[in-house]
C-alpha cells in the first residue's frame, strides 16, 4: 500500500513545544506531582507513556492548545497538527466514504483519484456509499489515514491516542505502513511496545 503522505513544510529541528514547569489542576488538584519541563521539536517520534488517569490526554490538549496550564507556561510555535482520538471524531458520522474522503480534497484531485485512494486503503466500490458512522473502529483508523493522504498538505503533527485497540492485525500493518511513510512530527499514545518499535519511536514522555 503506498500512502503518498506528503512532506511536513515545518524543517527538522524546529521547535514546536515548550513546556516549562507547567502543570494542570482539576479542583484545585494539580494533576501532576512533579511538574512538566520538556521540547518538542519537527520530525521527532515521541511515545506519551503513564498508567490510567495519569494525564495523558490531558497533556495533549495542552500541546495542542486546547487547554491552558494552571502552573508554569507551555509556548507554542505556529504548526498544523491532526489528531486522532479513540473515537475517530475526525470521521463525520453523517457523511458516506466517498463523501468523507471529498472534504480533504483540497488540491482539487479528480474524482477517479479519490477512488483510486479509497481503493489503496481497501474501500472497494460498494464502501462508496455507506454511511461512516456504520464502520468498524479498523475502517475508521483506515479512512482517516486516506483522508489525511487526499490533502494537499500533510500536517506538521500528527497526534494518536491508542492507536491499535480494536485494530486487528491487518489494519494494524496499515496504519504502521502509513505512519512509516510520514515525515512529519508524530506523538502517540500507546502500550503497545511492538507497535512503537515498528514506528521508530525517538523518545519517551512518562508521565505519573
Amino acid at each position: 500500500m503506498k500512502v503518498d503522505f506528503d512532506n511536513s513544510l515545518l524543517h527538522k529541528g524546529k521547535i514546536l513545544v515548550t513546556a516549562s514547569r507547567a502543570n494542570f489542576a482539576y479542583s484545585d488538584q494539580q494533576l501532576w506531582r512533579e511538574t512538566l519541563d520538556f521540547q518538542i521539536t519537527s520530525g521527532e517520534r515521541i511515545a506519551i507513556k503513564g498508567a490510567n488517569g495519569s494525564g495523558k490526554t490531558t497533556l495533549i490538549r495542552m500541546i495542542l492548545g486546547d487547554l491552558q496550564p494552571s502552573a508554569g507556561s507551555i509556548e507554542r510555535a505556529d504548526f498544523k497538527s491532526i489528531y486522532i482520538d479513540q473515537d475517530y471524531s475526525l470521521i463525520d458520522n453523517s457523511s458516506t466514504v466517498y463523501s468523507q474522503a471529498w472534504k480533504y480534497n483540497s488540491g482539487g484531485l479528480p474524482e477517479h483519484d479519490i477512488k483510486t485512494r479509497l481503493n489503496r486503503f481497501l474501500f472497494t466500490r460498494e464502501y462508496w456509499d455507506k454511511p461512516c458512522i456504520n464502520l468498524s473502529g479498523g475502517e475508521k483508523m483506515r479512512l482517516a489515514l486516506c483522508s489525511l493522504a487526499i490533502a494537499t498538505q500533510a500536517p506538521d503533527m500528527i497526534i494518536l491516542d491508542e492507536p491499535t485497540n480494536n485494530l486487528d492485525i491487518q489494519n494494524i500493518g496499515i496504519l504502521t505502513a502509513a505512519i512509516n511513510e510520514y515525515r512529519g512530527t508524530l506523538l502517540v499514545i500507546s502500550h503497545d511496545l511492538h507497535f512503537l518499535q515498528e514506528i521508530g519511536v525517538d523518545r519517551e514522555l512518562t508521565l505519573g
